[in-house]
């Protein structure tokens, strides 16, 4: 023990400066005290001022030292440090852990004396959470972060049956609302603020209801809840409600009685927990710069501090995110800030991010930091679009190396172990170690067009070890993410590997490796291996004129789907991107994917290898080599094993006689990838255990492919989910205007407009296989009738992919029926009108099926067999799509769509 104490010493008088000024702060100091070590201050804010009072004493700069001895520093509000709190390049001012101890820095407060309630339950009173506007909504047991109380428990979610939109006229509709099935939810408490957890396509968004209506299962919220959702069906869950505490390691707070349930986990002893629940939202540190003004809070450093136990801001005014998380905050926010030092500091059980280095940052650096454990993500540099584009404004020149971020996105699930958001240039992102989030590893950019200027770039991604990202959480993932044009970024000697995404059944997309989204352009990707994504190992996104990207000696290989992909068919104005000198390895037989590899795209490809361990004949969009040549590229490429040293076990170094090497393709050394440093640090990834891959619920066999649609659970005027929005005269929308059963039905309104397709309404199905029994019920307008289509088609895809279409049908304005037979109409049977009609389809779908169908018309009308579908390449029934083919004003009714299983 004595020979620890005098190494502790001696290690003490090394790392202080001689003639070094000191304060000291220990949890049982006292903020009156001088900061001497014999009298310590007792807080952060305490240190601060007595720093603020020696330099206005002082007549000669000098490094000042603030050591904080082992201990927690528990804050009530954030510590702010302001332009007069800055030192010197020369003399910086250092807060720091005494070596060997650990000193905490927490937001979270003590909840003791727990008793017993009834038989799972314990309970604590929390009497100061009472007059909280925003209660806390985080919790932490013996370190370990708690789920709120919700249903389904973790792990498990719902689907909506529907969701609900403000306005389906606008070309984004924002959602307002769902629809529950039946039996999923029960009324629960008005005094509950339960919060409906919601998930995007790419961010999940936090939803409160104001209007809930059992009978109708419909909950509209009190806010827009944002876009993009993959279908009307969309997982989500509800939180915070008292009746969903009924898991271990569940909790609720009853903050108007003051009151806090908690349900333990095995082994958990009440009556020496520790339980701490966080007091102060988002923020602990604050470094509040006036860059506008010139003034910067200047050469600040924490080090080896840990920064614990923040909130997450969800009250009913939170900015929910657009992407990435941008809209929340570290527990070290930084504006003004330069030069300014975070080293070897740890983060975690925090509701939010770690750093957030926002307008005016220059010159800092994180390093050789662990995060974990956050509600959001690591570190984040600028937010969204820059508000201010002046040089004073841009977050530039900062360092971020040798960082462990791994296991984040608790609560924001799209939150990054590093973002760059709209003002973030001449960055150093480099040998960090990024694992276990449910989205992106690294972020860069906030512009989806090339047409407007963009303020981030000349950043350099490079020795990064970025990998199990994704987690079958969310979609539209990449390990390293761009937006937008990024003149001098270079991205290099990364290594990318097992990136997943959202799976259920046919829906989900979007694992890829390096992800060149919209409008990316003149970015150098090179020398960096990518394996294991589950859809391509790089994206080329061909959406907002994206230009002058080099994609250079680089190795993709084993991807779940095709290698390489380029998608959307709004093509480039100048060469999109270069690719060569790359080696494509795959264990299917598909090199490329998406829907832009055409003779005419902007691009170029040469000198690269292609393989597939399943075939000799790779496919290059639905070409074999020789084909794909012929469209004029890769005239020097080779299909061709590049000979690594061992794929299968991720070792992919050249062997000297690679035939990739006489293509001019260099080796890549990642020797130096991810952390440096003592073994120690360098060790600590080994000892993690990675997350669990969610995985969607398989389609029921005994569900798949049954649809329902009576629109009974919209109001009138609402447009449905798969309505087009108006165009002209044309409309599509529920209405109470005698429906066929319930109380609304879907009306059309035909008239001139641009398609003749319009008023046009469509609905997405899964297929199954077997016999298909589909009923409607259809009704025109008796003055003003018009032709009505109903129309069956197999449309795997919605973008760029061509159609089957199977039975096809007509209501003429005279009453004709009409079924197509082969792709001539005729006649099957008459229906007066302004009377509703109810039409009955029954055919077979999969392969080997017979390629016919039949329809009945009502229940004792017309029978018609052995019609032929329209095209021979019917398969799988997944659209269904009804419109008015006039242009001439009318309208007609829609109403009890079925489709189930004959």
């Amino acid at each position: 023990m004595r020979d620890s104490r005098l190494f502790i010493c001696l290690l003490f008088a090394l790392v202080v400066p001689a003639g070094a000024v000191e304060f000291h702060v220990a949890s049982d100091g006292s903020d009156s005290a001088d900061g001497s070590k014999a009298h310590p201050v007792a807080t952060m804010a305490g240190a601060r001022d007595a720093v603020r009072a020696w330099r206005a004493r002082s007549t000669t700069p000098e490094t000042v030292t603030v050591w904080l001895h082992a201990g927690g520093y528990r804050l009530t509000e954030p510590v702010v440090f302001t332009p007069q709190d800055s030192g010197t390049l020369e003399h910086p001012i250092i807060y720091r852990s005494v070596p060997g101890a650990k000193a905490v820095i927490s937001g979270g407060r003590f909840v003791q004396n727990w008793r017993r309630q009834g038989k799972q339950l314990w309970v604590a009173d929390v009497p100061w959470a009472k007059p909280l506007t925003a209660p806390f909504t985080q919790l932490f047991v013996n370190g370990k972060r708690r789920v709120r109380a919700r249903t389904p428990n973790e792990g498990k979610y719902l689907y909506t049956r529907r969701l609900l939109y403000d306005d389906r006229n606008s070309p984004y509709p924002q959602c307002d609302g769902l629809t529950f099935t039946e039996g999923d939810l029960k009324p629960w408490d008005q005094d509950e603020d339960a919060l409906i957890c919601l998930f995007h396509n790419w961010v999940n968004s936090y939803n409160r209801v104001g209007k809930a209506d059992w009978t109708r299962h419909r909950l509209d919220f009190t806010r827009l809840a944002g876009i993009f959702f993959l279908s009307p069906n969309v997982r989500y869950y509800v939180e915070n409600l008292r009746s969903a505490l009924d898991a271990p390691g569940e909790w609720y707070l009853d903050h108007k009685a003051g009151l806090l349930y908690y349900y333990p986990v095995p082994g958990e002893n009440m009556a020496k927990a520790e339980v701490i629940a966080p007091v102060v939202k988002q923020t602990l540190l604050e470094l509040r710069g006036v860059p506008e003004s010139g003034n910067y809070v200047q050469n600040l450093q924490f080090r080896d501090l840990s920064f614990q136990h923040t909130d997450a801001e969800l009250s009913p005014g939170y900015r929910p995110s657009v992407q990435g998380a941008e809209t929340q905050r570290g527990a070290i926010v930084g504006r003004g800030a330069r030069n300014c030092v975070i080293d070897e500091c740890e983060f975690t059980r925090l509701g939010e991010h770690a750093v957030s280095l926002l307008e005016g940052c220059s010159g800092n650096t994180v390093s050789r930091c662990r995060i974990f454990d956050t509600g959001g993500g690591g570190i984040y540099l600028s937010e969204a679009g820059p508000a201010n584009t002046a040089e004073w404004f841009l977050t530039a020149h900062n360092t971020i190396d040798n960082n462990f971020i791994h296991d984040g996105g608790k609560v924001f699930r799209a939150g990054c172990g590093v973002f760059l958001g709209g003002s973030a240039s001449y960055n150093r992102i480099t040998h960090n170690e990024i694992c276990d989030l449910s989205w992106m590893g690294v972020h860069m950019g906030w512009s989806w067009t090339a047409k407007n200027p963009a303020y981030t770039h000349h950043n350099e991604i490079a020795y990064n070890h970025i990998h199990h990202i994704g987690n079958g959480v969310l979609n539209d993932i990449g390990g390293i993410y761009t937006l937008g044009v990024s003149a001098g970024t270079v991205i290099h000697h990364n290594l990318i590997h097992d990136i997943t995404r959202f799976e259920r059944g046919e829906e989900g997309y979007g694992g890829w490796g390096i992800y060149l989204d919209a409008a990316s352009s003149e970015i150098r990707v090179e020398n960096n291996v990518v394996y294991n994504t589950r859809d391509g190992g790089l994206h080329l996104h061909s959406f907002g004129y994206p230009y002058g990207d080099e994609i250079v000696n680089n190795v993709f290989a084993y991807a779940g789907a095709g290698q390489l992909v380029r998608n959307n068919t709004e093509e480039t104005e100048s060469s999109h991107a270069v690719l060569e000198h790359n080696i494509v390895y795959n264990s299917n037989g598909r090199m490329f994917d998406g829907d832009n590899w055409t003779a005419k795209g902007k691009f170029s490809a040469d000198y690269n290898c292609y393989f597939s361990e399943k075939t000799t004949s790779p496919d290059f969009y639905g070409l074999n080599f020789a084909g794909w040549q012929a469209t004029g590229r890769d005239t020097h490429s080779l299909v061709a094993d590049p000979w690594f040293m061992n794929a299968r076990k991720h070792d992919f170094r050249l062997k000297p006689n690679s035939p990739a090497l006489k293509l001019g393709i260099q080796p890549i050394d990642l020797s130096t990838v991810g952390l440096y440093g003592d073994a120690a640090w360098t060790k600590l990834p080994t000892k993690i255990s990675h997350q669990a891959v969610e995985k969607g619920p398989k389609p029921d066999p005994n569900t798949q492919g049954l649809l329902q649609y009576d629109f009974e659970e919209y109001d009138s005027g609402d447009i449905p989910d798969g309505a087009v929005p108006p165009d002209g005269a044309t409309s599509c929308s529920v209405t109470e205007e005698s429906p066929a059963s319930g109380a609304y039905c879907l009306k059309f309104v035909d008239g001139p407009s641009q398609d003749v397709w319009k008023p046009h309404w469509f609905i997405k199905r899964i297929p199954m296989k077997g016999a298909v029994h589909l009923q409607a019920k259809l009704r025109n307008d008796p003055l003003h009738p018009v032709v009505v289509e109903l129309e069956l088609r197999d449309w795997p895809g919605m973008i760029g992919a061509k159609y089957a279409t199977g039975p096809y049908l007509r209501l003429m304005p005279d009453g004709t029926v009409q079924a197509s037979d082969g792709g001539v109409m005729k006649p099957i049977g008459h229906c007066s009108s302004g009377e509703w009609l109810t039409v009955n389809v029954r055919f077979s779908e999969g392969k080997g099926r017979a390629n016919s169908y039949s329809v009945t018309l009502g229940p004792d009308g017309a029978s018609v067999s052995g019609l032929k579908f329209v095209s021979e390449g019917f398969t799988n029934f997944n659209w269904l799509g009804v419109m008015g083919s006039d242009n001439k004003p009318g309208a007609f009714y829609v109403d009890d769509v079925v489709v189930g299983r004959e």
